[in-house]
């Protein structure tokens, strides 16, 4: 019995010390780890971080943000997540270590219908899927080419809108500019697609459609349990030429119809609400600030005179407009947080960890308001941006609404030049009344919408006569 004991004392004598070193390296690995890490507020025992979030997660990281830094460290159940919050750290992400945070975890809501494997917005962009969906989308969509192409398809939708507010005027009817807007943003996107226009001013399918498309916007942007806790999961808690795009689609023989179909999907929930909504919050914006929407109508009509034609080369000599539409993406940013990111691997910004499998939020929202950046920058002032270069293509982190790098948003183009065509020619061809007063309170989904529609009455300019 005694050499037995011995026996088994040998090993164990061994065994101890080795399990005492490896948890005293493991502690201070953790340790050194944990150090590294963002700041960020203290958090509950289970659920971490996600009773600071609220219905209005981009102000709620703003605010913290204000406390702990503009890099910020948030735990949600399981899941890492670090938000950023300045020019100089968006730079970081979106540029520096673009290719390490190109990751991307589905939210629930889109893995329920299995479009994070077939979408663009979704799929890893090192997957040769995705580089043929990117691929279409920019040659035979975005391109310069195309652009051109559909030109003459863009100026017949938004004069179809320009009729609509006339004989809306006519009768002094009241506009719900969101859907009005959303309607011509729809055809557009039908006609570029399939050669056809799927919507008509005032229809309940339109209106219906243009519901539905929001209601899937802040599903997918509402908070998941199931992304929190992993184990959750099964319980499911929440004319321009003579082809279109379809054409191009089907002769595409690397393309099922399964992709073809997510692919139109992600077309149309990407390119109606966003620029409807875009340019909602401009007139918006106009609306409750005269002086602003008098110099902005002023620039127009000395521009293209007062029986002329808006034409859209014309909106590039029109550097108070522009200024307008950069002043409402950067106050108003239609996907305020992007679409998350994925960190690879464990990623070092400004001495701060960025975790392997943490989710990444480069909350856009609050760079627009940054007060190292901008003077006053809750006050709507298009003035800050006459004089200067900064655009939004990618290239200027103070002003990213379409992101940057390998995940930058490949309609861009196509959207700025819709909003702006869209909101030239209403300025245009109407004043406005209001028939109640502007709520700017915002609804959170993935994108970022007016709680309560803009409202207004067009009211036909008089002509005067020379």
């Amino acid at each position: 019995m005694q050499i037995v004991s011995e026996n088994l004392l040998l090993p164990f004598c061994f065994i101890l010390p080795c399990f005492f070193i490896f948890t005293m390296v493991r502690f201070r690995r953790n340790s050194t780890r944990s150090a590294m890490l963002p700041p960020g507020p203290p958090r509950l025992q289970i659920i971490g971080n996600i009773h600071q979030v609220g219905k209005l997660p981009h102000r709620a990281f703003a605010d913290l943000s204000r406390t702990y830094g503009p890099i910020l460290h948030l735990k949600f159940g399981r899941l890492n997540t670090v938000i950023v919050t300045s020019p100089e750290a968006a730079r970081e992400v979106l540029k520096t270590h673009d290719q390490t945070l190109s990751g991307r975890d589905a939210p629930n809501s889109i893995r329920s219908i299995n479009h994070d494997k077939v979408s663009v917005g979704w799929l890893h962009p090192s997957s040769a899927r995705w580089r043929l969906l990117r691929k279409l989308m920019v040659t035979h969509l975005f391109s310069p080419q195309r652009i051109e192409a559909s030109k003459a398809l863009l100026m017949k939708k938004v004069q179809e809108l320009v009729r609509f507010m006339d004989e809306s005027s006519e009768r002094e009817d009241a506009v719900h500019m969101s859907r009005a807007s959303f309607t011509t943003t729809l055809n557009i996107i039908s006609n570029i697609l399939f050669s056809v226009d799927l919507g008509s001013y005032g229809s309940k399918k339109s209106n219906g459609f243009h519901d539905s498309v929001i209601r899937g916007m802040e599903a997918a942007g509402s908070p998941d349990l199931a992304n929190f806790f992993p184990f959750l999961r099964f319980l499911d808690l929440q004319d321009a030429s003579n082809s279109d795009f379809l054409d191009a689609l089907l002769d595409e023989t690397e393309l099922d119809n399964n992709y073809i179909e997510h692919l139109l999907l992600d077309m149309f929930t990407a390119g109606t609400e966003t620029s409807s909504s875009t340019l909602e919050w401009a007139m918006s914006e106009l609306l409750t600030n005269p002086k602003t929407l008098a110099k902005a109508q002023a620039e127009i009509e000395h521009m293209i005179g007062q029986n002329g034609l808006v034409q859209e080369p014309d909106i590039s000599e029109m550097p108070y407009l522009q200024a307008v539409v950069k002043e409402n993406f950067a106050l108003h940013p239609t996907v305020p947080l992007l679409l998350p990111r994925k960190a690879e691997t464990d990623v070092e910004i400004f001495g701060y960890l960025m975790p392997k499998n943490a989710q990444v939020l480069v909350n856009v929202w609050a760079i627009g308001r940054y007060p190292n950046v901008w003077e006053d920058p809750a006050r709507f002032e298009p003035e800050r941006f006459l004089g200067k270069e900064t655009d939004v293509k990618g290239r200027d982190y103070e002003l990213t609404p379409f992101g940057a790098g390998r995940r930058i948003c490949p309609g861009m183009p196509l959207a700025v030049k819709t909003v702006s065509l869209m909101l030239v020619s209403l300025l245009y061809s109407f004043d406005w009344k209001l028939p109640n007063s502007v709520d700017m309170d915002e609804t959170f989904g993935i994108t970022l919408h007016k709680a309560n529609p803009l409202i207004a009455v067009p009211v036909k300019k008089k002509i005067v006569s020379s």
